[in-house]
């Protein structure tokens, strides 16, 4: 079996339709912006009431691991380059007007391995397009309404030296309607996402997928800044190669499903420096297959209490107004390429520091168990399998602004995992991995 099927792609290349019951935190190293910040005073005024926002950085540093291999590693000094442009009608302090709200943005990155292995070769150059859009009526109005689309395109070396590159396009649109009657007391929120994943190379056509999903939330304000919530989300998972293809082996199979969560809890500020989000509720993935030990592989789904149960707990606190810590914790199940679906336990935490208006340091960390159910292994195709893993991430960031508009900073970045599986008898088999990157970087956002 080929090495690069059974490592789950495990840095953030994995994008999951979730609508978020919380500001999603970021978690790892935070690296050049891709729009400018929400809080930016700076901007080329073009027309009456619309902004620009234009933006370039540069990085360089070392990656110690380029193939996410545990032994005989691979390491490269590396370059990356970002640029951005921004077309907003919100002000530069950050206020959107009274009416319809837009913002519009695209931009590229660029990275290149400058080591001297001739396992690089194939691997060197990567072009990663984004661009984003979000129109929204006013928030204070009884009823609003949001659009917004986002487009990635993701490269990653393989996890093997001579794979195929790790190409992945990803789409993800959400259309909002929001009522808020009686001053905001009641919220009710209704949202659809669609996504659409694909992976340019055929090796991993089998997962191209749909994912649709409904979700309704309302939420009442027991205090001003204080809500109780409950919400429901079905989504519906739908894999667009069926029957799957896949070059240079059986193709794994996959199932449509249709996930559920209907959940309950708190939101808001506890006190003044702490707002909490509790939650707790109900899932299942409801996959749409019928187990057979001869004809049908990986036929699985959530059972179980814990394979039922969602939880969510994040705690944030600021001591200041130039500082933040956050606590988290969540227990949920996720769909995957490399199995029907996993169970995942997350903790994490991250702090924010800055001083004296100049610098801002951002640490990060969090650990993920994921439990693999139904794994895909073409070699063991009748019998559905089990695999875990343990995976630790961790982020810093130093950043001076030589000008509100300039920075220039250091970056540290590790992601390792840990598992229980190996492709075969011998320490090549191992899927374990330890990466760690430094950076040195130099940026404008204006």
């Amino acid at each position: 079996m080929k090495r690069h099927l059974t490592l789950s792609i495990g840095i953030g290349a994995l994008l999951v339709v979730r609508v978020a019951l919380a500001q999603e935190v970021q978690i790892g190293y935070q690296g050049l912006p891709y729009k400018a910040s929400g809080e930016t005073q700076n901007g080329i005024q073009v027309s009456d009431g619309v902004l620009m926002h234009v933006g370039a950085g540069a990085e360089g540093g070392y990656d110690s691991n380029v193939f996410y291999q545990n032994t005989n590693t691979i390491g490269s000094g590396l370059v990356r380059v970002t640029a951005f442009g921004e077309l907003t009608n919100a002000t530069r302090t950050g206020m959107v007007p009274s009416g319809l709200s837009f913002d519009a943005r695209a931009g590229l990155q660029y990275r290149r391995y400058m080591g001297t292995d001739t396992a690089l070769d194939n691997y060197r150059n990567a072009f990663m397009p984004s661009a984003g859009l979000s129109l929204g009526t006013s928030a204070s109005a009884t009823v609003g309404l949001a659009f917004s689309d986002n487009f990635l395109r993701m490269e990653d070396p393989p996890y093997n030296p001579g794979q195929a590159q790790i190409i992945r396009d990803n789409n993800q649109a959400a259309a909002d309607v929001r009522w808020a009657p009686g001053g905001g007391r009641i919220n009710v929120d209704f949202r659809y996402t669609n996504m659409v994943d694909i992976f340019e190379v055929n090796t991993y056509s089998y997962a191209d997928s749909l994912t649709q999903e409904l979700m309704l939330d309302g939420a009442w304000k027991w205090l001003p800044k204080t809500a109780i919530f409950a919400q429901a989300r079905q989504g519906y998972i739908s894999y667009l190669n069926n029957p799957p293809t896949m070059v240079g082996g059986a193709a794994p199979p996959k199932y449509s499903s249709f996930p559920l969560h209907l959940v309950a809890g708190l939101r808001g500020l506890v006190t003044e420096k702490l707002a909490a989000l509790v939650a707790l509720g109900y899932t299942n993935s409801f996959y749409s297959c019928t187990f057979n030990a001869v004809t049908t592989t990986n036929c699985v789904s959530t059972s179980g209490v814990l394979g039922s149960t969602y939880a969510n707990l994040e705690l944030t606190y600021r001591p200041t107004v130039l500082a933040r810590v956050v606590l988290g914790y969540r227990h949920d199940n996720q769909n995957s390429v490399i199995s029907t679906f996993y169970y995942t336990e997350t903790v994490y935490a991250s702090y924010v520091q800055q001083v004296g208006g100049r610098a801002a340091l951002d640490l990060s960390g969090r650990y993920e168990n994921r439990n693999y159910q139904g794994y895909l292994n073409p070699t063991n195709n009748t019998t559905p399998a089990t695999r875990v893993d343990n995976f630790f991430m961790v982020g810093a960031t130093l950043d001076y602004f030589l000008r509100d508009w300039a920075y220039a900073g250091i970056g540290y970045a590790l992601v390792a995992n840990q598992s229980d599986y190996t492709l075969n008898a011998g320490p090549n088999g191992s899927v374990n991995y330890v990466k760690n990157q430094v950076f040195a970087r130099l940026g404008v956002t204006y």
